[in-house]
C-alpha cells in the first residue's frame, strides 16, 4: 500500500509503506522537515506572487521522478546483471534523490552566495554525523548507506548512471524543478515532455560499468526540449531583472547586518542567525537546523526599527517592496563611469556601498567542457544510436549545438529608485 502526497506537479506521489519504507522515515526527520520552511526560488515571490514553493515539496517530486525511472529501466527488461544493480541500488538512490536539497541555507541559493559555503557541502555533512537523525535513519537501513550516498554528491560512486541520474545535465533534480518552477511561476517556459524523455532513457555498458543514455531515434527532440526549456527558465525568470535586484537588496541587508554585528553593534536576531552572518564555517548541524525562511524573516522584520539608518531603510524598502532599479550596463561601461556614478550616489545621501551595486547573471545553458578531477563521473549528456554508440547531445542536434560551451551572462547596475533619473541622465540615456 502506498503512502500517497498530493502534489500539484505530479498529482499523486506515491512511496509504497513496505518496500520505501526508508524514504517514508526519512520524510520525518527534523532535517528534512525543515525544508518546508525553505522556500525554493527565495524571494523571487515578490516578483512572481506564486513562487512561495518550497524546498520540501521539490524534494518529494525529485524522489518520485527518481522512482519513475527506475521503474521505467526495469520495464525494459534489462540483463541479469544489470537488473541486480538497479535492485541493489534502488533504495540509495530514492534516499538520496529525496535528501539531495537538506543542506539548503535559508532563501536557497541566496544564503548560499552570501555565504559561499555550496549546500552540498551542508548536505554532506548532516549525512555523515552520527548524531543527526538523518545519518542514523540511513545507518539502521544499511550501516553503509551514509558513506555510499556522500560518494553519490561527491560523483565517485559506481554505477556511473547512478550519479548522472542525481547530479548532471540530465538528472531528476533539474527535470523536477523545471517543472515545479513553470508551474508556480505561472510561466510556460519550463515545461518540456518529461513522459517521453523518461520513456527514451537508455542504460549503455561500457567498459565495466554503465552509462546513462537517451534513444537517438526517440528521444533527440524530447532531450532538445528538456535543455532549451532550462535556458528559457534562466533566461526569462531566474535571471529576471527585479528578482536579481531583489537578490542584491537582501544580500546587502545581510552584509550590512553583519557588519554591524561584527563590530559589537546588538541585532535583535537569534543564535544561530548570528553565527550565520559573523562566523557561518563555525555553526553546528544544530544551528543550521534551526535556521530557515522564518528566522531571517522575523530578523528583517525587526531590522526596520534599528537605530542604523541603512539597515532600517534596507529592510523597510524590502518589506514595503520599494525594489532596486536596474540598468542594463556591461561591466567596461560601469567600470568606465564608475567614479561618477559612485559621486552621484553619495551627493544624494546614498552609501554606494549598499546602494549602487553591478550585478552579472549568466548561465551555461550546454556545455561539455567540464573539468573533472580524478574518478569524477561526467555530466554530459549522451544519445544512443541502434548499434548502442555513444554520441553526445552537441553532435547529435545542431540546436544544442548552437547552444554548446557558450556562457549568456546579463550585468545590470542596481539601485534605488531615487537615483533613476539622475543616473540616466549622467549617461545620456
Amino acid at each position: 500500500m502506498d503512502k500517497v502526497f498530493r502534489d500539484p506537479v505530479h498529482n499523486l506521489i506515491g512511496f509504497d509503506k513496505e518496500r520505501d519504507a526508508l524514504v517514508l522515515e526519512l520524510i520525518d526527520t527534523p532535517q528534512f522537515q525543515r525544508l518546508r520552511n525553505i522556500r525554493q526560488l527565495g524571494v523571487t515571490s515578490l516578483v512572481y506572487p506564486g513562487a512561495t514553493h518550497t524546498r520540501f515539496s521539490h524534494a518529494l517530486g525529485t524522489a518520485f521522478l527518481m522512482k519513475r525511472v527506475l521503474e521505467h529501466f526495469h520495464e525494459l527488461n534489462p540483463p541479469p546483471t544489470l537488473q541486480q544493480i538497479l535492485e541493489e541500488h534502488r533504495e540509495l538512490l530514492l534516499a538520496a534523490a529525496l535528501l539531495h536539497d537538506l543542506g539548503h541555507l535559508p532563501f536557497s541559493h541566496l544564503l548560499e552566495e552570501f555565504t559561499r559555503i555550496p549546500h552540498e557541502d551542508w548536505t554532506v555533512r548532516i549525512i555523515s554525523d552520527p548524531q543527526s537523525p538523518v545519518h542514523a535513519v540511513l545507518a539502521r537501513a544499511n550501516p553503509n548507506y551514509p558513506k555510499q550516498m556522500i560518494r553519490l554528491f561527491q560523483r565517485t560512486f559506481q554505477p556511473a548512471f547512478a550519479v548522472k541520474l542525481l547530479s548532471s545535465q540530465l538528472d531528476v533534480d533539474r527535470m523536477e524543478y523545471l517543472l515545479r518552477d513553470s508551474l508556480c511561476t505561472g510561466v510556460t517556459y519550463g515545461y518540456f515532455d518529461v513522459n517521453w524523455l523518461i520513456h527514451s532513457l537508455r542504460l549503455v555498458e561500457q567498459r565495466d560499468d554503465w552509462e546513462l543514455a537517451i534513444d537517438l531515434r526517440k528521444g533527440l527532440h524530447a532531450a532538445e526540449g528538456y535543455v532549451l526549456a532550462r535556458y528559457y527558465m534562466y533566461q526569462q525568470v531566474y535571471h529576471h531583472k527585479t528578482a536579481r535586484a531583489t537578490d542584491v537588496m537582501v544580500r546587502k541587508i545581510l552584509q550590512r547586518a553583519s557588519e554591524l554585528l561584527r563590530t559589537g553593534h546588538d541585532l535583535p536576531a537569534p543564535a544561530p542567525l548570528r553565527k550565520l552572518l559573523t562566523a557561518p564555517r563555525i555553526l553546528s548541524i544544530e544551528d543550521h537546523l534551526h535556521l530557515d525562511d522564518t528566522t531571517v524573516l522575523a530578523a528583517l522584520q525587526a531590522w526596520r526599527e534599528s537605530d542604523d539608518h541603512i539597515l532600517a531603510d534596507l529592510t523597510s524598502r524590502f518589506w514595503q517592496r520599494r525594489l532596486f532599479k536596474t540598468l542594463d550596463m556591461p561591466l567596461e561601461e560601469f567600470t568606465a563611469w564608475s567614479a561618477q556614478l559612485r559621486e552621484l550616489t553619495a551627493h544624494a545621501g546614498f552609501d554606494p556601498e549598499y546602494y549602487l551595486i553591478l550585478d552579472r547573471a549568466s548561465d551555461d545553458p550546454y556545455t561539455d567542457r567540464y573539468l573533472w578531477t580524478s574518478g569524477e563521473v561526467g555530466e554530459n549528456i549522451f544519445l544512443v544510436n541502434n548499434a548502442g554508440e555513444l554520441i553526445e547531445l552537441a553532435h547529435a542536434s545542431d540546436v544544442i549545438g548552437a547552444l554548446r560551451n557558450k556562457t549568456f551572462s546579463q550585468d545590470r547596475l542596481c539601485f534605488p529608485e531615487e537615483l533613476r533619473v539622475a543616473i540616466k541622465h549622467l549617461l545620456g540615456r
